[in-house]
């Protein structure tokens, strides 16, 4: 695997919906945007093929919290799955802000022209990080709309 890893293979991004925020006790979603792709090169003199295809995740949440998943994650579909738990989603018990990061767990295999082999071993990439900041959200009854009546009674 060393001698492949100079091939580097990219571990896309993080995700986080919604766009880099969350709030305490509800679901934020998570997902890397990884893929299995196909890097040419030369190595000892041969050009070759390595074939990188991630097969774990290791999603650190930034507040002490890391999960493990063979899936990486996916995209809430549409306001109906807004703020529902996912395979890989997280639930934040405070508010703060926090650096979430996810390291991509690849395997590869490498073809010099004979067809493909497995190289054994893994080798894991860190995808860049993400700020996330987590508030707390309180509701109240109000008589109408805050916004065009901050007096009202419950706004203010």
């Amino acid at each position: 695997m060393a001698d492949i890893a100079r091939f580097a293979p990219v571990a896309g991004e993080l995700v986080v919906e919604p766009d880099g925020w969350g709030v305490v006790g509800t679901p934020t979603n998570f997902y890397a945007t990884a893929e299995s792709h196909t890097m040419e090169g030369e190595l000892f003199d041969m050009a070759i093929r390595v074939r990188w295809t991630p097969t774990s995740y290791r999603f650190d949440y930034g507040d002490g919290t890391v999960h493990e998943s063979e899936a990486s994650g996916a995209p809430w579909r549409g306001t109906e799955e807004s703020w529902t738990e996912t395979t890989t989603s997280h639930t934040y018990s405070s508010t703060d802000d926090v650096t979430a990061s996810v390291t991509v767990i690849f395997t590869a295999e490498v073809d010099a022209g004979g067809g493909w082999f497995a190289v054994p071993g893994t080798l894991p990439v860190e995808a860049p990080a993400v700020a996330v900041k987590v508030f707390a959200v309180d509701t109240v009854l109000t008589d109408g709309d805050c916004r065009a009546s901050p007096s009202a009674p419950g706004c203010g």
